[in-house]
């Protein structure tokens, strides 16, 4: 494909031809001409097709209700895409398959150079064409894939868009985001975190990453509009802490409690906090938050499930997930091990022994052998 000289000499004599589609699902010859590998071969011949189009014929739609810049948009040709827009801006506007504008399509399928180089000309989602949806499902898609710097640009030029909380649940499963290449960093942050406590809205730092910064910001919304069983009804309706705890976010955890610390004693549907969370799939960053909370600790680690397990009895339960996770018995026990043994010596001062309930036996009865009891 690139045989433009070819191609003149046929739309020379057959001007309309650029009009025709030329199957049933490829639509015109630039539709199918973007479909190919931008080359300096492909993008001539882009260029001088345009040149022969006028603007309304690159408005035209293959049978999947796509122009030709939408598909270039969805598939990554930046420069194709820029040959267009340059005879006809509104192409930006012009919706295809699934009625997605072309940046809300560029960023689904996670383009980040056509992302950027679409918002820069989208007039930053102004216009009649921009709904809340569009800019709200734009952003959305932008933090799944990663886009942070994009997605704070939006945030900048729309900031109610900032009121969006299932972006909450979106960075809770990013626990990579939230890592640093120090070791140390999460400790600092920890025993940083007490002199926070209780502020509405975290300030801003020059460490920040630009995930941290995006969730800052979305977070301080949700805290200054809403009260604390407000926000706890919408962490619940995700289950948005868990979540993180679920998946090791450790940073983004820390975050939260910044503001509530009392969201630490929240359970889930099995009655567990996200520290019995983090125990069941062996998230030591997570776990390591009981060193720093005092007295919050206690209540914590007294805390029992469904099954009537606490902490103990559930970081001396083998993990599944892990099992499938490590090669090798003699490595997933040793690290079991150790686990159980770090657990044992800080939830011995609390609790020395804790029976489960047998079956049949009232769980109420079940005896609780506290340090300094018989």
């Amino acid at each position: 494909m690139g045989d433009w000289e070819t191609a003149r000499f046929i739309f020379d004599k057959h001007p309309n031809l650029v009009r025709f589609n030329l199957s049933k699902n490829f639509g015109t010859t630039l539709h199918v001409v973007v479909t190919a590998e931008e080359t300096e071969l492909t993008l001539n011949f882009v260029k001088n097709l345009v040149n022969m189009m006028t603007r309304e014929e690159l408005e035209l739609k293959n049978n999947h209700s796509n122009t030709a810049f939408w598909v270039a948009s969805a598939s990554g040709k930046k420069k194709m895409a820029k040959i267009m827009i340059e005879k006809n801006q509104s192409l930006l506007d012009i919706r295809g398959n699934g009625d997605y504008l072309p940046l809300t399509i560029s960023a689904m399928n996670g383009i980040h150079n056509m992302v950027k180089y679409l918002y820069k000309n989208s007039k930053k989602m102004t216009g009649d064409h921009w709904t809340d949806k569009d800019r709200s499902l734009t952003l959305s898609h932008c933090v799944k894939r990663d886009f942070f710097a994009v997605a704070l640009q939006i945030l900048d030029d729309h900031p109610e868009l900032a009121q969006d909380v299932s972006l909450l649940e979106v960075l809770a499963r990013k626990p990579d985001a939230f890592k640093t290449v120090e070791n140390n960093l999460i400790t600092r942050i920890i025993v940083t975190t007490l002199r926070f406590f209780h502020m509405k809205e975290q300030p801003m730092a020059e460490e920040d990453t630009e995930s941290l910064k995006l969730l800052k910001i979305i977070w301080g919304h949700a805290t200054r509009t809403m009260n604390l069983d407000e926000i706890e009804v919408m962490l619940k309706r995700n289950g948005v802490l868990f979540v993180a705890a679920e998946m090791g976010n450790t940073g983004f955890i820390v975050e939260l409690l910044r503001t509530y610390p009392d969201l630490m004693l929240d359970r889930n549907e099995d009655g567990h906090t996200i520290f019995h969370i983090a125990v069941m799939n062996r998230h030591q960053g997570i776990y390591n938050l009981l060193y720093e909370i005092g007295s919050y600790r206690n209540n914590v680690c007294k805390i029992r499930g469904k099954g009537w397990n606490n902490m103990l009895h559930l970081v001396g339960k083998s993990s599944k997930k892990m099992a499938a996770k490590r090669s090798g018995a003699s490595l997933l026990m040793q690290r079991e091990l150790l686990w159980f043994m770090r657990y044992e010596k800080r939830g011995r001062d609390d609790i020395i022994y804790v029976r489960t309930a047998p079956r049949g036996v009232d769980p109420a009865s079940n005896q609780v052998f506290e340090q300094g009891t018989g």
